[in-house]
């Protein structure tokens, strides 16, 4: 197994997943695959000299000539020697029978992915920010096909290279969604382990969490918008008063709504609304 790191900016966080990596119970050969998008000489220099490195099996490779992340997973993906590629992130930390899990639920589908977890890395207000899909199955986004996150994915190197990859036109938010249904549309399975979990870190800060909410929702109305003939969905537009309503309740001026974890689960999902307007409004296409 291969397992690709998209990173940026990666010091000093990236260091607890790969303390996370050395702890895997797994018997296989597996890499580890650090693909920096910023060419960082502090990181290369960071790896090269890692007390990890030779058990990790571990190398950087350059992917900096062109940003986003989607573009990292395809130069690491493509620099694999093993046959099938296992991704996460700089900054979470999988658990240690990720590897296991992945490896198990490989063997019948071509795809594999595994739920995140909130509680290991993230205070416990800031874990009250923003949910989690439910961890017993796989999400659904448009009403259309299950995904799973770049943060916690696997896949055939075949599978890879018969789709074309990552779609780099999605730089950050929206590849992996994406990734996923055209794999299915392809015709391949994606398979689920809740054994193949991830611990999950939260941005630190409320704008942070605005905007990553808002930029996940701008990329899910393109992806609506790009899937709708094979079946993707966007919502009723009524449900626009359904968040207004819920965030009027919620309004950090009022008293009830003053703990740091009130006000964060209220930026999280003006981040979502700002996000679904701008992407309806972006692609003309409504995604409520």
């Amino acid at each position: 197994m291969s397992v690709v790191i998209a990173a940026y900016e990666a010091l000093p966080e990236i260091d607890t997943q790969l303390a996370a990596l050395a702890a895997q119970e797994f018997d296989g050969l597996f890499e580890v695959i650090v693909s920096d998008n910023l060419g960082s000489p502090e990181l290369l220099a960071h790896i090269d000299t890692h007390p990890l490195r030779e058990k990790l099996n571990m190398r950087v490779v350059d992917s900096s000539d062109v940003g986003g992340t989607a573009h990292a997973r395809n130069v690491g993906s493509r620099a694999a020697t093993q046959d099938f590629i296992a991704y996460c992130d700089q900054d979470d930390a999988v658990h240690p029978g990720w590897l296991s899990a992945m490896a198990d639920t490989a063997a019948s589908h071509a795809m594999v992915g595994g739920p995140l977890e909130r509680d290991t890395l993230n205070e416990p207000a800031v874990a009250q920010w923003r949910p989690l899909p439910p961890p017993e199955k796989l999400p659904v986004l448009a009403h259309f096909l299950p995904i799973t996150f770049g943060a916690n994915m696997g896949i055939w190197k075949r599978t890879f290279d018969e789709i074309g990859g990552w779609d780099d036109t999605y730089p950050t938010a929206g590849s992996d969604v994406d990734i996923c249904w055209r794999a299915q549309l392809h015709g391949h399975s994606l398979g689920y382990n809740p054994k193949a979990l991830v611990a999950y870190r939260y941005r630190t800060t409320m704008r942070e969490m605005f905007d990553q909410a808002s930029s996940y929702n701008v990329a899910e109305a393109r992806l609506s918008k790009q899937y709708a003939e094979q079946g993707a969905r966007g919502s009723n537009p009524l449900i626009l008063f359904g968040y207004g309503g819920w965030l009027l309740f919620r309004l950090p001026l009022l008293p009830w709504n003053w703990s740091s974890a009130r006000r964060g689960q209220w930026m999280w999902v003006a981040g979502a609304v700002r996000g679904r307007i701008k992407g309806s409004w972006k692609y003309r296409h409504v995604y409520f």
